[in-house]
């Protein structure tokens, strides 16, 4: 079930990244993290009446909410404002794909947090992913030089706090349910995205809102769901597996990108990309 789980999504997480490309022309970094987090409080809280909640809430074990300050704090803050940067700045076919790297990046705290390891087919799919990224990564130039595309350099350590985000979600889920966890996560992330708007000052960014309202209440709802199955996909199977699955969603936005925002096609995106594929594939096998 986990693969269905994770599949779902994957669909969702690629539908996200095209809409937010959109909406970082209107918000500002924190601004828009949190309009996209505010509007999947509700479906959450909605879902809270159909699915299973920890039976006693206020004996929530300190496992439980040790890893959610530290997503809350650290890496909500720095994931999200170089998420958004990376779409603002960057062409979709190649900061979509960066996603491939999830799974790669969350060997190190999988193993180190709850002892979970790939296997031999598992680091061929990491070879493939590392080459991609480096194809899009490092930009050849004249004389022997080459130069560090910065849209992909933030969508890199975009993902590197997602992958460690991924793992400690992990950890407090298995002492919630994906319903529960979820909500609590979405709601105290879009606290801080509160907080964070105002001491940067792009509370102005929200008077747009009205603009966006039902695109808004579209993402909130796809927002909602894609946690909610990410969740319960990371309760039942590998965090690594999931995560190489759910990777997969890049494959939205970069279609989306070429060939209806006419990004331009190169032979180093389309290697990088086939690498891309080839690395997830064999790491979700």
């Amino acid at each position: 079930m986990w693969l269905e789980l994770a599949l779902v999504s994957a669909i969702l997480l690629g539908v996200r990244r095209i809409y937010e490309k959109e909406l970082t022309s209107l918000f500002g970094n924190f601004s828009l993290s949190f309009v996209t987090l505010v509007f999947g409080v509700v479906p959450l809280l909605v879902l809270l009446f159909f699915f299973p909640v920890p039976p006693d809430l206020f004996e929530l074990s300190w496992r439980f909410w040790w890893p959610l300050i530290i997503i809350w704090v650290v890496l909500y803050p720095v994931q999200n404002y170089l998420l958004y940067r990376s779409l603002r700045e960057g062409e979709l076919s190649e900061v979509a794909p960066v996603a491939a790297l999830l799974p790669v990046l969350n060997i190190i705290p999988s193993y180190l947090l709850i002892g979970e390891a790939p296997s031999g087919a598992g680091f061929v799919g990491i070879a493939a992913v590392v080459t991609g990224t480096y194809l899009l990564l490092v930009q050849p130039k004249g004389g022997g030089w080459f130069s560090f595309n910065r849209p992909v350099l933030y969508m890199v350590l975009t993902t590197l706090c997602t992958a460690i985000g991924s793992t400690l979600d992990k950890v407090s889920i298995q002492e919630s349910t994906p319903v529960f966890y979820g909500f609590v996560n979405v709601l105290g992330a879009s606290v801080v995205f509160l907080i964070l708007t105002f001491v940067f000052g792009q509370q102005a960014d929200l008077k747009r809102v009205r603009e966006k309202i039902w695109l808004l209440i579209t993402l909130g709802v796809v927002l909602g769901l894609g946690f909610i199955a990410g969740m319960a996909a990371f309760q039942q199977g590998p965090t690594s597996y999931v995560l190489a699955v759910r990777a997969g969603g890049f494959f939205l936005p970069v279609f989306w990108g070429l060939f209806l925002l006419r990004e331009k096609i190169s032979t180093r995106k389309v290697v990088s990309l086939t690498l891309f594929a080839v690395g997830v594939i064999l790491l979700a096998l």
